[in-house]
């Protein structure tokens, strides 16, 4: 059991490129703040309860900044953060979809010995309205590991992606939204003692929960 339980906590370690949901897949209201909850991760029978919070605030009609904190990391006696900001290209119209990106910076403290990391990410998001409240939507993700100092169950590339299918529900205070994303999908991942869901024998399934809240809403 205490090998399982190593190896499971193995795999979360080296998929925390995506261990919550989107933050922001379009830009938030100007003046709208909202706080989340996410859980989920990676299906090994079940998907891992990673766990994070985070924050998001509209500062125009385009542009959304974001924060969090991983509070699933802990466990390992790691610090892992992420601040980004999210910008839109194009708004949804009728089925138009709308296209989103975001530039976010991932710092990572490991408390054990006291070494530290930053991972850059890039994120680019296709999503529509639908029916005002209804938001489904795709994505990709790029986590860059520009030290690359580990080829370990091959840690050590440059380029961790992520794809993603989602969908919110965006009532007038409550958001609800659940995603599905496979993870490091250019990589087969080989974790003893654990029957990771992949595909086509790549990287890792995985699910995730989003509960968020608005705080305050410009009229």
């Amino acid at each position: 059991m205490k090998i399982i339980l190593q190896s499971i906590l193995c795999l979360s370690t080296i998929l925390l490129a995506s261990c919550n949901t989107t933050r922001v897949v379009k830009p938030l209201e100007k003046g709208e703040t909202r706080i989340a909850v996410d859980l989920g991760g990676p299906v090994v029978g079940f998907p891992i309860p990673m766990s994070s919070i985070s924050g998001a605030y509209g500062i125009s009609e385009k542009l959304s900044v974001f924060g969090g904190f991983h509070t699933t990391t802990l466990a390992y006696q790691s610090l892992q953060f992420d601040v980004g900001a999210n910008y839109s290209f194009l708004e949804t119209r009728k089925w138009q979809p709308g296209i989103s990106g975001s530039l976010i910076l991932n710092p990572i403290i490991d408390m054990r010995v006291g070494n530290s990391s930053l991972f850059p990410e890039t994120a680019f998001n296709l999503h529509w309205q639908v029916r005002e409240r209804h938001v489904p939507f795709i994505g990709l993700t790029n986590w860059y590991d520009v030290a690359k100092g580990t080829v370990e169950l091959e840690k050590g590339k440059l380029i961790h992606p992520a794809l993603y299918l989602g969908y919110n529900y965006e009532g007038p205070k409550w958001i609800f939204g659940i995603e599905a994303k496979w993870l490091n999908f250019n990589k087969t991942l080989m974790i003893p003692q654990v029957d990771h869901t992949s595909i086509g024998g790549k990287g890792a399934a995985g699910v995730y929960l989003k509960v968020a809240y608005r705080i305050f809403k410009t009229e």
